[in-house]
């Protein structure tokens, strides 16, 4: 781009536009292009991958948390249950004599059992249900008492998305009483239990003390004797005379704690949920969302308690999914962005053609007069304020008249056309050649002294003069005018001037033309160009 139009353009360019040879070239400025669109979209990708994995793990620990609140909740409702029937026992302890039985307990001579509410015999007020092996001692009845506070107990509302299960088991009397009314089929008890390694293992008495302290205590997973379900217990001991006379429990299946997180139904089938047992180092798969195990698993975990650990794997093909949807989107984006781009630069390339239009001379190519009220006055002080020289050749065509009224107007425009190019030929890309109108021209050297505008004007006079620019071998000479534009001289003043010495010069346009002939004759002779003749 030469000096004037950048003058001409600097309007509509961007003032942190970088020239350089990347940009320059095509091949490297498109896969520039394509690795910057490249790079935008992994960054893109990437951080909404990134912010959408962090949000679905605190969206899953959220609800892994919860499950937690719940069962630290029933935890310490099964605390206070425990404190209350101790409490109960020592008040029942002092009213032996004056207790009353509240309820049969009857023996089923098939299952071989004690209780009551199991469906057998008809129901008594009780809301839960006594089970016991063999036929019952005695001294069950005074316990029919503690039944009807561990029913109050239970009663208690609690909201919970948990299912669980109540029960108070006696050490000493060996027997069950669950919180709800269990039908005979679907729990079963024999003599044999109390005496399992299993029971052993479960009860209080086999705790750590400093887990008595604390008044309650979890069990690790594990099948229940009873319902073969997978179960976690919450267990908390019951005393007498300072001794430990049974345990009240919470039941809670390991299924009941999947049920309990409220996740979406896609989000759901991409988990894999387990309970991971610290101290024996086990893992207990509690539900299987998915089977693909071609990525690692992206973990959630929480502490269900101090030895145990809920896990949540997250597939990762369910943010695969998700990258492959935001790929998509960014895709058409940029699409839509680079098409947008390039519809501006086409803009703008159009926009600036047009400016330059306003400024061009449609027959020649060079700069018209409205250069010279603008970018030309802007040039001079530009060179001004750097104490740099500006000079001006004028010149105008000799004998232009008689050309065009003895060859016509079209080989006059020829003429014209000859010495445009001739001058765009010899002129530096910072020179401004302008047509000033008809035969007349102009031409700003910026940092440029008299003495190189006259040789520029010398050379330009032989050149043109040395060519022929139609059929019938013609030539066409120029008178030039050439001057320095002063400080603080203006334009219009320094025209004037270079004017007066043209107009001076072209007295002796003969003379010259001679001059200019002599000095062709010191060249080799060369026979004119043939040029097609027009009809």
């Amino acid at each position: 781009m030469s000096k004037p139009e950048e003058h001409i353009l600097e309007k509509h360019n961007s003032k942190w536009k970088i020239e350089h040879i990347l940009c320059n070239h095509n091949m490297i400025r498109r896969s520039l292009t394509v690795f910057l669109n490249l790079l935008a979209l992994i960054v893109i990708v990437g951080f909404s991958l990134h912010q959408e994995i962090n949000e679905t793990r605190l969206y899953i620990e959220a609800n892994l948390n919860q499950i937690k609140k719940t069962t630290d909740s029933l935890a310490y409702r099964n605390k206070r249950y425990a404190n209350t029937a101790t409490k109960s026992i020592v008040d029942f302890n002092k009213q032996n004599k004056q207790l009353q039985v509240l309820a049969d307990i009857h023996y089923y001579p098939k299952l071989k059992e004690f209780g009551f509410n199991r469906g057998i015999y008809p129901n008594n007020l009780f809301n839960g249900s006594l089970i016991g092996p063999g036929f019952p001692n005695q001294l069950i009845q005074k316990d029919t008492h503690l039944f009807v506070v561990l029913d109050e107990l239970w009663a208690e509302q609690q909201n919970h998305p948990i299912v669980y299960n109540y029960y108070y088991v006696s050490h000493t009397l060996k027997y069950f009483y669950l919180s709800s009314k269990i039908p005979a089929n679907q729990f079963n008890t024999t003599k044999k239990y109390f005496l399992t390694d299993f029971y052993n293992y479960q009860h209080s008495m086999s705790q750590q003390l400093n887990k008595l302290q604390k008044g309650m205590y979890y069990t690790y997973p594990y099948v229940d004797f009873f319902s073969h379900q997978k179960v976690i217990t919450i267990k908390s001991p019951v005393y007498s005379n300072n001794e430990i006379v049974g345990d009240i429990g919470v039941d809670i299946p390991v299924k009941s704690l999947i049920k309990s997180i409220t996740l979406p139904k896609k989000l759901k089938s991409s988990l894999n949920f387990y309970l991971y047992n610290i101290n024996k180092n086990q893992k207990f798969e509690i539900y299987n969302g998915y089977s693909s195990h071609l990525l690692p698993p992206i973990p959630v975990h929480t502490h269900l308690n101090k030895q145990t650990l809920i896990f949540a794997d997250i597939s990762p093909w369910f943010f695969v999914s998700f990258a492959i949807k935001i790929t998509i989107l960014c895709i058409s984006l940029l699409i839509i962005i680079n098409y947008m781009n390039v519809v501006l630069k086409r803009h703008k390339f159009q926009k600036q053609r047009y400016q330059l239009e306003a400024y061009t001379d449609l027959l020649t190519g060079l700069f018209n007069r409205r250069v010279m009220d603008t970018i030309i006055k802007d040039i001079v002080t530009e060179n001004n304020n750097k104490y740099q020289p500006t000079a001006i050749i004028i010149f105008d065509a000799n004998d232009f008249k008689i050309i065009n009224d003895t060859y016509g107007h079209n080989i006059g425009d020829l003429a014209l056309k000859h010495i445009s190019s001739t001058i765009n030929d010899m002129t530096r890309d910072s020179d401004i050649c302008i047509r000033l109108g008809g035969d007349e021209f102009c031409i700003v050297l910026p940092n440029a002294n008299l003495e190189q505008a006259l040789v520029m004007a010398d050379r330009l006079e032989l050149a043109i003069f040395s060519g022929y620019f139609c059929h019938y071998n013609i030539k066409i000479s120029i008178s030039t005018g050439c001057t320095v534009i002063e400080k603080n001289e203006t334009l219009h003043n320094a025209l004037v001037r270079a004017d007066k010495i043209l107009y001076r010069n072209k007295k002796n346009k003969a003379e010259n033309k001679k001059a200019l002939q002599r000095q062709l004759n010191n060249y080799i002779f060369k026979s004119p160009p043939k040029f097609p003749k027009e009809e």
